[in-house]
């Protein structure tokens, strides 16, 4: 594979992370929660670099349809990828603003979360379950659902 090829998840890959498909094997699984959409394949191998064969993972992913490289089924590009990339953009503003108003100093790790996710809904989907989880986990339960229905609601309006 081309060390200079952007990999994004396709939708299928950003579902196979909600729904936390058993059918992914460990090592995939990890590999696709690296890909983001911005990085080169050799930037991906850096990071994961901890992860037995991690090329053939990637090449794995691809095969299966879980990532593709970007302009071919992953995020579009030209004039349709700068409006997509603004509405992008306006979603994690919204997702990161409902987050700090609703944790206040607590927010970090779930900023940094929905930061690191990938940039399309399904993407940030994914990554609003994840931080709902968190939240329950480390905070509490009715601030993890006060945050869950604000950021659905970002994401539903697209900003």
């Amino acid at each position: 594979m081309d060390s200079q090829v952007i990999l994004a998840k396709t939708p299928q890959g950003a579902e196979a992370l909600a729904r936390q498909d058993h059918d992914l094997p460990r090592q995939l699984r990890h590999a696709l929660i690296l890909v983001d959409g911005r990085s080169t394949v050799a930037k991906l191998e850096q990071r994961g670099a901890i992860i037995p064969d991690f090329p053939a993972a990637l090449r794995e992913l691809v095969a299966r349809g879980l990532v593709a490289p970007v302009g071919h089924g992953g995020p579009p590009t030209g004039p349709e990828g700068a409006a997509a990339a603004a509405n992008s953009h306006a979603i994690l503003n919204g997702l990161v603003a409902a987050a700090e108003s609703i944790l206040g100093d607590k927010a970090t790790k779930v900023v940094k979360k929905i930061e690191e996710a990938g940039h399309s809904r399904e993407d940030y989907l994914a990554a609003v379950e994840g931080c709902y989880k968190l939240i329950r986990l480390t905070i509490d339960e009715v601030r993890a659902e006060e945050f869950r229905t604000a950021a659905k609601a970002v994401i539903a309006r697209g900003g």
